[in-house]
């Protein structure tokens, strides 16, 4: 989900006391790889992580990992979860699908009992049945494609972010009140954006918009001026680009910017929860662009999470949705270890996981929760997880002003 925070910066001693507002009943020090180590025995909780390092996912997993390191480093440091301390085991597929189930087998073969999925979406999907079979939760903070959480293989499996269907849903009415009769789709050619394409797509088209052009490109595209030459001979009155982010989306607005720029653009989350990113554009390439954001200055616990970080890193954060998803993910589990009792193993978290409902949300707008419940392991609580941020000087500004979808 996309979103940013503005920097800031802020005190450890004064960012722990918001934190505990922001995640209660939470603790843990960690990590296998990050704040400290906790060596596995009865008293531990193994949570492993299968973290995307160096394929499609990468730009964002980076930023996932960072903050799932930190919650789970001060669950700890608050004397952990009904004594028992959290130890983080981290491990990559690299972004590819097929070897998903061997990372997780490796975790599990580590003792984890609960997982956290932060790679592609196709990557959650074809470890559903292993993780079934193994009754051991996964939980992917950040993936949207369609099945995680309310697919017909989710039972061990769940989603905190909205869904593709979901984003598919604001851009329809979005469009719609733009006045958009003509879009044009650039894609990377990515497992998880083909996954998700057609949820995106199905109730923009239900809306009367039509797809005008659809054009692809690999994600580690070094050019594609012939891919929006033919989108500019389709006339589109608007363009959204659907990619993991990275390097290749910036090439595309780059390049959009120089040969269509009377093309209102339009993106997912990626593109807006990655900084780093936004330098590498040439100047106003991403002016006006929007995205589907989920940060905002009124959500009280957002602005703790910000406090939090700053104060644990030591200086200015920007804090996006992913991170505010990871913090949730390590939230939520905790809370689901809670409610396990004194025997915790996977199948008993995953039934406290179906018990942690209303949670409040460190990103959407004001108010907004998270819950799970048998047959429903997608954690949004409605559309106003997602807001419609625009690009102003080549940075996240303000919230689009055209359209903005409603809480209830």
């Amino acid at each position: 989900m996309a979103g940013i925070f503005p920097r800031s910066r802020g005190r450890a001693g004064r960012a722990a006391v918001l934190a505990a507002a922001a995640l209660p009943a939470l603790a843990v020090t960690a990590c296998a790889s990050g704040s400290g180590s906790v060596e596995a025995d009865a008293n531990t909780i193994v949570i492993g992580m299968d973290q995307d390092t160096s394929g499609g996912a990468a730009a964002y997993a980076s930023i996932v990992g960072k903050t799932i390191k930190d919650a789970v480093a001060e669950v700890n440091e608050r004397g952990g979860i009904g004594g028992k301390k959290l130890k983080l085991v981290v491990k990559s597929d690299d972004n590819d699908a097929t070897k998903a189930p061997t990372v997780v087998r490796q975790l599990l073969s580590q003792g984890a009992q609960a997982i956290v999925m932060n790679s592609g979406g196709q990557s959650v999907l074809q470890v559903q049945t292993l993780l079934k079979q193994q009754k051991v939760p996964a939980v992917a903070p950040v993936n949207i494609t369609p099945g995680i959480g309310d697919g017909p293989n989710s039972a061990y499996t769940y989603s905190l972010a909205n869904p593709t269907a979901d984003f598919g849903k604001v851009y329809a009415e979005a469009f719609k009140k733009a006045g958009y009769k003509r879009l044009a789709v650039f894609k990377d050619d990515s497992a998880s954006i083909a996954g998700m394409e057609k949820a995106l797509l199905t109730p923009i088209k239900d809306a009367g918009i039509e797809v005008v052009a659809t054009e692809v490109a690999p994600v580690d595209a070094s050019d594609v001026t012939a891919q929006v030459t033919r989108i500019k001979q389709a006339k589109p009155d608007a363009m959204l680009v659907t990619a993991l982010g990275g390097q290749m989306e910036v090439l595309v607005h780059n390049t959009a910017h120089q040969l269509v720029p009377d093309v209102d653009r339009f993106s997912l989350a990626s593109i807006g929860n990655q900084p780093d990113l936004w330098g590498q554009a040439k100047p106003g390439a991403l002016d006006k662009l929007v995205f589907v954001g989920s940060i905002t200055r009124e959500n009280d616990k957002t602005a703790a999470l910000e406090k939090f970080l700053a104060g644990r890193r030591g200086g200015t954060v920007s804090v996006t949705a992913y991170d505010a998803q990871a913090y949730d993910a390590i939230g939520m589990l905790a809370k689901a270890i809670e409610k396990a009792g004194p025997k915790v193993d996977g199948e008993a978290i995953n039934k406290g996981l179906e018990q942690v409902s209303g949670y409040p949300s460190s990103f959407g707008q004001k108010g907004y929760t998270l819950s799970f419940k048998p047959g429903k392991h997608s954690g949004t609580d409605g559309l106003c997880g997602l807001i419609l941020m625009q690009f102003e000087n080549s940075k996240p500004g303000r919230q689009w002003p055209v359209y903005q979808p409603a809480c209830g």
